[in-house]
């Protein structure tokens, strides 16, 4: 049995140097009109592309800072290790817990339209993942970690049964 990593994180293919182009282009063209109508004599229009600007800007930013979120699950032999946390940043969370006792659960939602939750349990214990995917890909991830999960626990006692078994004699 080989130990296994996954890795989830946000869809997000925005890079600081893509937000950077986008501010510019958006300073230059609101900024650029803003100017025009300021000199036609249209001045309340200047602080108003300014505040568009800024709200752009952190708009942008925590965008960026969003996009860095992972959560780490490894598979390592009868534990399963599950770190969260911001890239860069280490994790803010880790927990370790016995394959044997770990459970996967995919929750629907309360209400029709909420999303499901992935979640992890052991014992009165409850983790929830996977909080950036959609509901196909949560659906996907809780197939593969029930397949993980098993894959652990169970490898040992399968083996010394095929041992055990009758050879037909």
């Amino acid at each position: 049995m080989h130990d296994t990593r996954l890795v989830i994180g946000p869809n997000a293919s925005m890079t600081v140097k893509v937000a950077w182009a986008v501010m510019a282009v958006m300073a230059f063209v609101s900024l650029g009109i803003a100017v025009l109508f300021t000199l036609q004599g249209f001045w309340p229009i200047l602080p108003f592309a300014g505040l568009e600007l800024v709200a752009l800007g952190l708009a942008l930013y925590v965008s960026l800072k969003r996009n860095r979120y992972r959560e780490v699950i490894a598979f390592e032999g009868n534990r399963v290790r599950i770190e969260c946390g911001m890239g860069g940043e280490g994790a803010r969370l880790s927990i370790d817990w016995p394959r044997s006792s770990t459970r996967v659960l995919l929750e629907q939602g309360i209400h029709r339209n909420d999303p499901t939750r992935l979640c992890l349990y052991n014992g009165s214990r409850r983790l929830i993942l996977g909080r950036c995917l959609t509901d196909e890909d949560r659906e996907q991830l809780a197939a593969r970690l029930r397949v993980l999960v098993l894959a652990g626990w169970r490898v040992a006692p399968l083996a010394e049964a095929d041992d055990m078994a009758p050879d037909g004699n």
